[in-house]
């Protein structure tokens, strides 16, 4: 078992299963389970082989036994990932990726925070025509754990762990929030496959890599930009300090969350990675 309270900011742990165990004072949550015959048409190849039913892991609604009443009135939702460490075919483990719908009586789709618990993680993020027909802007955000990843508004997203090692997520969005998965089945996945490869040393040694493949599923792909999380102190996103701290000290920081539209010139690619 290896503590995460540090980096979460709630008593829990992980085993040797790539489990959570949450401790005292935090309501037990039963995780629901990405299975493998769900993953498998977002892939490069849905042909590919997987020697589990489980892929990944999603724990909804964690909180401490006190925090009911100030999450729901903060009208904000805060849930845990794990992806274990593996490949499907040469594919790192990956979330499937989904969209997010407009709030009721805008044209602006919710965002979302993630936060890096333990792990590495790539995020590939992409916006697209209402339609998600045509891509506009394609990037890969690398978030190191402690790091805070704020999807913007119209952007969809998902997460991959190229590491040997667990990667678990926490992310943060508006109760009225919720995944829009169609675009991403259809089209295989994301715009682009994290790989595994070979790079050769000046040697001759092959050292594992990885590279970003084209899904060919799109019918034009922009250049993929890489991109780090950018620090956020106006929103209290800082990688010192775990988002659940922030979000009990202050709630209503969060308010972008359910009010996008009121935050659209400061949630922009630009202003949030560098």
């Amino acid at each position: 078992m290896r503590s995460l309270a540090k980096y979460a900011g709630l008593p829990m742990e992980i085993d040797d299963d790539d489990r959570l165990v949450f401790g005292v004072g935090v309501a037990a949550v039963k995780p629901n389970v990405r299975e493998f015959i769900t993953v498998k048409n977002y892939l490069k190849n849905p042909l590919s082989t997987f020697p589990r039913r489980e892929v990944y892991f999603i724990y909804r609604d964690v909180r401490r036994d006190g925090d009911a009443e100030k999450l729901k009135n903060a009208g904000l939702q805060y849930d845990l990932t794990v992806l274990p460490p593996g490949r499907i075919g040469n594919e790192f483990i990956k979330t499937i990726g989904h969209y997010h719908p407009y709030k009721p009586g805008t044209r602006v789709r919710y965002p979302e925070v993630y936060e890096v618990i333990h792990g590495r993680a790539f995020f590939i993020l992409q916006s697209a025509s209402d339609d998600f027909e045509r891509l506009r802007e394609v990037y890969v955000v690398e978030a190191g754990r402690g790091e805070k990843v704020l999807v913007p508004p119209g952007f969809g997203h998902m997460s991959i762990n190229p590491t040997p090692d667990a990667l678990v997520l926490a992310n943060l969005q508006a109760r009225g929030n919720h995944g829009l998965y169609e675009p991403y089945e259809s089209h295989h996945g994301a715009a682009f496959y994290m790989t595994a490869s070979a790079r050769l040393s000046k040697s001759g040694r092959a050292t594992p890599d990885y590279e970003f493949t084209p899904n060919l599923a799109y019918n034009a792909l922009p250049p993929l930009q890489h991109k780090r999380p950018r620090e956020l102190p106006q929103y209290n996103l800082l990688s010192a300090i775990p988002m659940y701290f922030s979000l009990q000290k202050n709630p209503a920081s969060f308010d972008f969350l359910r009010n996008p539209e009121s935050y659209l010139d400061e949630l922009t690619p630009e202003k949030l990675f560098r």
